[in-house]
């Protein structure tokens, strides 16, 4: 079972790669904490089930442990559930979305909180 806790309290760790689009909001675990199987997209970085191509979403190119790239990817629950968590915390601390305007970010969120994908 992942722990929001972990997700939501590590240092977000924005994907390099713009082909993860909004999944690149989504903070990982600490990255020195996974394993390999994690890094290399085989499970969920959070949960750590195993992912098939059609149950994957690939979270975009991000730096690792000792200046080693990763390319960790989530299962879709996974990935509603940190974005519900992601868009919770954004809504209360964006200006834009504050202000009743929302921002593409908050979009982009609420989108992957609600499908589960970009």
């Amino acid at each position: 079972m992942r722990r929001i806790t972990a997700a939501v309290e590590a240092p977000a760790v924005r994907a390099t790669s713009s082909d993860a689009g909004p999944l690149a909001l989504l903070p990982l675990p600490n990255v020195r904490r996974l394993s390999g199987l994690q890094t290399e997209g085989a499970v969920c970085v959070w949960c750590g089930a195993s992912l098939v191509p059609h149950t994957a979403r690939d979270l975009g190119a991000r730096p690792g442990p000792d200046g080693v790239t990763i390319f960790p990817r989530g299962c879709a629950g996974c990935v509603r559930a940190t974005a519900s968590d992601v868009y919770r915390i954004h809504v209360a601390a964006c200006s834009t979305c504050l202000r009743n305007q929302p921002c593409t970010d908050r979009q982009a969120l609420c989108r992957l909180a609600s499908e589960g994908a970009p």
